[in-house]
């Protein structure tokens, strides 16, 4: 599941990194769709809103990726028996780390997206952020378990010097 994932995830970032070149070379195009739609805000901060949250979606798609990445790959040592081990501590570590930035990165993004979706007067379009506690309490919960994962190594190493 968690490879199904990644290739959706890869899937929709490589559709983004199409998008933001036609979009940045064909700044008239879009000025003129704008404008078309109703937007009465300055084109020129509408067209950097709206870059900047395409390259913010291919930064958290890139971490998606790498989340789930990090996730097959301690899949596939509780497969083999050894889910208790220093790399898979470290893995944890850093998805809770992933999961802090989601966090952080979603307030600009929303932020972004409502400037977005207030100068474009449509019923078809909306945006709306806020700030997950989930969000936060499951970077809580990895970092947790990355330190029972490094304790759970540790005493695997200490029972194996042992006999």
């Amino acid at each position: 599941m968690s490879r199904l994932l990644q290739i959706i995830i890869g899937i929709a970032a490589a559709i983004v990194a199409i998008i933001l070149p036609v979009i940045l070379f064909n700044t008239d195009q879009v000025a003129e769709r704008l404008v078309e739609a109703g937007s009465e805000a300055s084109l020129p901060m509408m067209l950097a809103a709206i870059v900047a949250v395409l390259l913010l979606i291919l930064i958290v798609a890139g971490l998606s990726f790498h989340f789930f990445r990090l996730l097959s790959q301690i899949i596939d040592t509780v497969s083999d028996g050894e889910p208790f081990t220093a790399d898979n501590s470290e893995r944890l570590n850093r998805m809770g780390w992933i999961a802090l930035t989601f966090q952080i990165a979603s307030i600009p993004i929303g932020a972004l997206a409502a400037y977005i979706a207030i100068n474009i007067p449509s019923d078809d379009f909306s945006a709306d952020f806020e700030f997950s506690l989930t969000g936060i309490l499951f970077a809580i919960v990895l970092f947790i378990l990355a330190r029972i994962f490094r304790q759970g190594a540790a005493m695997r190493d200490d029972l194996e010097g042992t006999i």
